[in-house]
Formats: C-alpha cells, structure tokens, sequence
C-alpha cells in the first residue's frame, strides 16, 4: 500500500511539474528560432507557461491536478491550449533540425511555425470534441456455439466510464441516457467510473441515471473512480435513486443468464480486507447458466474463464487507449488489452472505450466515446483480433 501511494505521489508530481520541462524546450527549438522581439518573446513565453501549467494551476485552483472543479468552458479550453501546445513543440521539434541544415531564413521559419500552429490547434480542437462529444450506439454480434437457444439475438448495452464531473455535466448524461434507452436492449450493463466527484458537487448531473432502463434491468459494477471520492456518500445516494451494483454477487434477469459483478481492485482504498472475488460472485449461479461478469478493468479474464466458467466478461477502463501510440502503453498496463474483442477459448472478452473521458485530459484522437451493443448469437465462433493490437 505504501508503494502505491509513493507511485502515485511520483506520477502526479512527474504530471504537474514534467511539463515546465517542456516549455524550456518549447522555448528552445519553437520561439528562439524565429528571432522576436524581446515582446514577442515575452508573450510567447508568457503563452506557453501557461498551457505547460495547466496541471499546477488544476491542483491549485481546481483541487485535483486529473478532475479539477472549475467551469467546463475553462477547463476545456485550457486543454486545448495545453494539447495544441504539446503537439506544435513535436512539429517545431521535427522541424528545427532541418531549418538548421538547409539554413533556413527567418521569414520562412516564421511560416512555417504559423502553419504547424494552425494544425497543432485544429488537432487539438477535434480531440477535444471527440471527448465530450456524446457515444453513439455502435452494434456489435458475438456468437457462441452453445449459447443457449433462449438467449440468441439476446441484446446487452454496455455503458462505461461517463466520468461526469464539472467536465461532463447533465446535459450531456441526459443525453447518453437518452440514447441508451433508444438502442431497445434487453439489459444494461455499467462497469464503473461514473462520476469524478463529491455527491455534494455532482449528483444533479448524475441524476439523470434514475431514467435508464431495459426489459431486464440496469446492472452496475464499481471502477476504480467510485473510490476516489467519499464511496460511502455515494452509495446512500445510488440507493435512494433505486441504482444497484452487484458486488461480489450475482442476479438472473433471464432464467438461463447469470449475470455478476465484482468491485474494482480500488476498493481497498475504502476498505483494506475487501477483496473482489468472482467465486464468491457465482455462488448462487449452480443450474449451469450461461455466465456474464462484469468487472472494470479488463483483466484476469483467463483465470475467470478457467477457473469460474466465465463466458462473456464486459470492461471498460481503458477509455480505448485515448490515442495511438498511448494505447500500446495502456494494453501493457491491462494484461495486453485495450478495446474491442479478445477470445479465450470459447469466451469473449469485450471491452468499451468509453462513453466519456475523465476532465483532467478530455480528448481522444481516432478513438470516439461509444455505447456498445452486444447482440448474442448462437453460432459458429467468429475469430476475434487482439484486443490491444
């Protein structure tokens, strides 16, 4: 637990201050170059300090360098200023080398940062809209060859990570509600980080949730962002609106479909001895029903395919790698997936990228939110790629 804690005050502090480095650097191969004006470096400088500061200034101002509490026209901004500030100093980094050999004259080096500018900022403005853009309901059949006849063309919503936080807010959870009641399925599925925030602070844009609703429930599990924020403040909350999360248990919306849930490994924050078991999750599930678990991160999905008889495993957690090259790193954090379908045998693992993204960094690039639509079938297996490739 001690280490833990130590990696996370190492990655936070590497988060606000790394980027400080960044700016010198910035300085160093995007302004100097273009030989301004002491004014004109003086507001470039000024300019870039500020983006490379939005985690300090988040931590400062906002109490949480990640989910910071300020209005969503701020914090969205600050992001694109931030993300386009990153990915001009990358061009003005590719770019340097050659200005130098070619001998390149100042007026072109000037055109030039003005074009990668125009693109840095462009590109930053579409990730920005592909992270508080809403889901939009994506189908998706996965075949089994002893799926139970009853069960075929069987219809699951899968709803993961909405992070709504000052970021995200009812408007937008109204929204992905609206669309997921549309998508006619029989049963929703919610695998955890709902809300990045106090109940005090967030639970008029959580509300909205109360409206969800499918033939054969609404069935949630925990994420590790339930237990960032007072769980237990929550969970008086979710009771009172009638939301259930299946903790260690199971239920049977169908009677040949036993569907469980365990909590994220996060629950330790909150309660040291809880250990997540799916074991203990399918004691109840003894006639041989088809078995769905839901479980945040896509993990240890072998062991429970092995061990627990686990056939289909819903995840989330990932939010689909954000965007490449940064999807690589995630699947080596989640035994070596990231979105989409991975098979074991004769069971499916499929993970959502997300129906949101948490407000410290809400962009995404060639990586939109989704709400996926499983549709049983009763069939030949179907070959299923890595998930994290």
């Amino acid at each position: 637990m001690t280490g833990l804690l130590f990696g996370a005050i190492q990655l936070r502090t590497l988060f606000e201050y790394g980027p400080l480095a960044v700016f010198l650097f910035a300085m160093l191969v995007g302004i100097v170059p273009l030989r301004l004006s002491i004014r004109g470096q003086a507001l470039a400088a000024i300019v870039l300090l500020l983006a490379f500061s939005k985690f300090i200034c988040y931590a400062s101002f906002g109490g949480n360098a990640f989910i910071p509490v300020l209005p969503a026209m701020l914090i969205w901004g600050w992001n694109v200023l931030y993300s386009g500030a990153v990915i001009l100093t990358l061009l003005a980094a590719a770019w340097f080398p050659i200005a130098l050999v070619l001998r390149v004259g100042v007026r072109a080096r000037r055109v030039a940062f003005c074009v990668c500018a125009v693109l840095a900022f462009s590109l930053a403005l579409r990730g920005l809209w592909n992270g508080i853009k809403p889901p939009v309901v994506r189908e998706v059949e996965v075949a089994f060859d002893d799926l139970p006849a009853e069960l075929d063309g069987y219809r699951i919503l899968h709803l993961s990570d909405l992070h709504i936080s000052s970021a995200a807010l009812r408007d937008r959870t109204e929204e992905v509600v609206r669309r997921a009641n549309a998508a006619g399925a029989d049963l929703i599925a919610v695998t955890g980080d709902i809300v990045d925030g106090n109940p005090k602070d967030r639970a008029r844009d959580v509300e909205p949730l109360r409206k969800l609703s499918a033939r054969d429930g609404v069935w949630y599990s925990t994420g590790n962002h339930e237990f960032y924020f007072p769980w237990r403040d929550w969970c008086q909350l979710y009771a009172r609106w009638g939301i259930r999360f299946l903790r260690n248990e199971c239920v049977f919306p169908h009677p040949r479909l036993a569907l469980a849930g365990v909590d994220d490994e996060g629950v330790y924050r909150v309660t040291p001895r809880a250990h997540p078991s799916v074991q203990k999750a399918f004691a109840a599930a003894t006639h041989g029903e088809f078995r769905i678990l839901l479980r945040h991160r896509p993990t240890r999905f072998e062991e429970s395919v092995r061990i627990y008889g686990v056939r289909l495993q819903l995840s989330g957690h990932t939010h689909g790698g954000v965007m490449p090259l940064m999807d690589w790193l995630v699947a080596r954090k989640n035994d070596g997936h990231c979105r989409g379908l991975a098979r074991v045998a004769d069971s499916v693992l499929a993970i959502s990228p997300g129906a949101g993204q948490w407000g410290g960094f809400p962009l995404r690039f060639f990586n939109d939110p989704e709400l996926p639509l499983y549709v049983l079938r009763k069939g030949a297996v179907g070959g299923c790629a890595p998930s994290g490739k």
